[in-house]
């Protein structure tokens, strides 16, 4: 069975990209979250849910929330929940898993768990599918090696599309999962399964975090949104959509349009240059990166955040990752740093910014506006 593209979304979302122009540059929210350990975790997902509402207020487009089990700086555990909370309080804003981690729940759950905030949004939802990387979490599921879960997320993401296209009686046997529903009573409603709200489904998007990444590969053959990480650097983001494009060449497909991109960073907007690397050295946003740095470094995985394979891993500082992969500055040099991300990447469709903590929460607040309405706006013409 097919899995299907983006088909019409992606046609209307493409039509007015003129290449060579930040030509109406998107903004977008990523939300691992990240929230340092000893914080009060209600008042963590407090200010989530306060600052995804301030997001629909300026105008950002969409929304991804992340998922974990088990790393306290992460701790939103159930990212369809944090999304059907926050809908009734934005309007216009997308919303999506960051991603439904498929090898941690079965593929049922995650197919109608969707389609219902689907139709409690009445549309306004992204689906983000993904693995998952913390080794904890996949203790706890009793999950196999990473390149097996890989193996499970490719069968579960088209598992979920075949239970979305397909009405009962159903037998979908594959290496991983066998759902099947055999004796359906159409007339009663027995055996009915809720489809999404959009025909034929939600938008779909993949993480990707390496450089020779299967997921860029998989999500060019099948038109899904490609969602670039913050955790790599420039150099290694620009090869993500070549990937992606190849895998779309090897489908048959004509070249993907680069505004369908989606590309994180971490940013900070300060009133001086001086005071947004004095509040991002010393406080939770440089402390984010000390936990990143433990968490990847325990994978042999510290190669994703640096700027060249030489740069030996003593190197590898949470002041080297916000220097090397970070936005930090007043206006003008956020301004500059992201017209020079656009030059190397070579253009993309959404700036994804990531959620950081309030460790000052009337400074993250002020941030925040001078990216939407001071930052993004005078990113001049390529």
């Amino acid at each position: 069975m097919g899995v299907g593209k983006l088909g019409t979304y992606c046609a209307d979302r493409l039509k007015h990209w003129i290449p060579g122009e930040i030509n109406d540059m998107k903004l977008g929210l990523f939300m691992m979250p990240l929230h340092p350990p000893e914080k009060d975790r209600t008042q963590c997902f407090e200010e989530d849910i306060e600052l995804v509402v301030l997001a629909d207020e300026l105008g950002f487009t969409e929304a991804w929330v992340g998922q974990h089990h088990s790393v306290a700086w992460e701790p939103i555990p159930s990212n369809d929940l944090f999304i059907a909370n926050v809908l009734p309080h934005t309007k216009n804003i997308r919303l999506g898993p960051g991603v439904s981690i498929i090898p941690q729940h079965h593929p049922v759950n995650i197919a109608v768990r969707m389609a219902y905030l689907d139709h409690l949004s009445r549309g306004r939802i992204n689906c983000g599918f993904g693995q998952g990387g913390v080794p904890t979490d996949w203790g706890l599921f009793g999950l196999p090696d990473p390149k097996t879960q890989g193996l499970m997320t490719l069968e579960g993401i088209d598992m979920i599309l075949k239970l979305w296209e397909t009405d009962a009686p159903f037998d979908f046997k594959g290496d991983y999962w066998h759902i099947k529903l055999t004796d359906p009573i159409p007339e009663l409603g027995i055996g009915t399964l809720l489809k999404p709200y959009q025909k034929p489904h939600p938008p779909i998007g993949m993480s990707i975090i390496k450089g020779e990444s299967m997921a860029a590969r998989m999500a060019g053959q099948r038109g899904y949104i490609p969602l670039s990480t913050n955790l790599v650097h420039s150099s290694t983001v620009t090869r993500h959509w070549a990937v992606y494009t190849q895998g779309a060449e090897e489908d048959g497909e004509p070249p993907p349009d680069r505004s369908i991109w989606r590309v994180s960073r971490s940013i900070y907007v300060g009133e001086s240059n001086d005071e947004a690397w004095d509040h991002c050295l010393n406080g939770a946003f440089g402390r984010a990166f000390e936990y990143l740095i433990t968490m990847l470094g325990s994978m042999d995985m510290l190669f994703l955040f640096k700027h060249h394979p030489d740069v030996p891993d003593a190197d590898v500082t949470p002041e080297y990752i916000l220097r090397q992969l970070c936005i930090i500055g007043d206006v003008d040099t956020c301004v500059r740093q992201l017209h020079d991300l656009w030059d190397i990447t070579g253009g993309f469709g959404t700036l994804l910014m990531i959620a950081h903590d309030w460790d000052d929460k009337e400074k993250w607040l002020r941030s925040t506006r001078l990216l939407s309405q001071e930052v993004v706006p005078a990113l001049p013409d390529v």
